[in-house]
């Protein structure tokens, strides 16, 4: 035997409890294992010393179990800062769309008023209409930037997160 085909039990041997392996790999390795005193011997010494970990008990201790718990709880309230942030990027990104589209469209028909009572030339009205169009979501850009996720950490997403967990509850 060389000691590719060993590497190759001992890859399957571990593979095979953890995730599985397929039909024909498990019937080349039965029969390795058969002529391979080796392998079977390490498949027999793996197997031990599973049972072996199966079989200790682990106890953690109160000042562990404390800790995990309040890092847990430390996690799952930075998921809901994280959501709610989410929650008020959304709603902004709703508030630009309707806003650009109203701006725009107010734009739209005072640059047709002005264009026909002023005898203005429409390509002064046009970009107008792209500025104000973009105006709205540009502010709300400046204003996610100007105060990024940790400026949100603080009192406006607590009573957003108080007022969603009364609703939840």
């Amino acid at each position: 035997m060389n000691s590719n085909e060993h590497g190759r039990a001992v890859d399957l041997i571990t593979q095979r409890d953890l995730e599985g392996i397929a039909e024909n790999e498990a019937q080349w390795l039965a029969s390795h294992l058969a002529e391979c005193r080796e392998c079977a011997s390490f498949e027999l010494a793996l197997g031990g010393a599973e049972e072996a970990m199966r079989s200790a008990t682990v106890m953690a201790s109160a000042a562990l179990v404390a800790s995990t718990q309040a890092k847990v709880r430390v996690r799952a309230e930075q998921l809901r800062e994280r959501e709610a942030r989410r929650m008020l990027m959304a709603i902004s990104f709703a508030m630009g769309v309707v806003f650009s589209t109203a701006s725009a469209w107010v734009w739209w028909k005072a640059g047709g008023w002005m264009v026909e009572h002023f005898g203005l030339p429409s390509v002064l009205v046009t970009p107008g209409l792209v500025v104000f169009w973009l105006l709205p979501a540009i502010f709300l850009g400046v204003m996610l930037f100007a105060f990024p996720e940790s400026g949100f950490e603080g009192s406006v997403m607590q009573l957003f997160m108080k007022e969603r967990q009364r609703g939840i509850r």
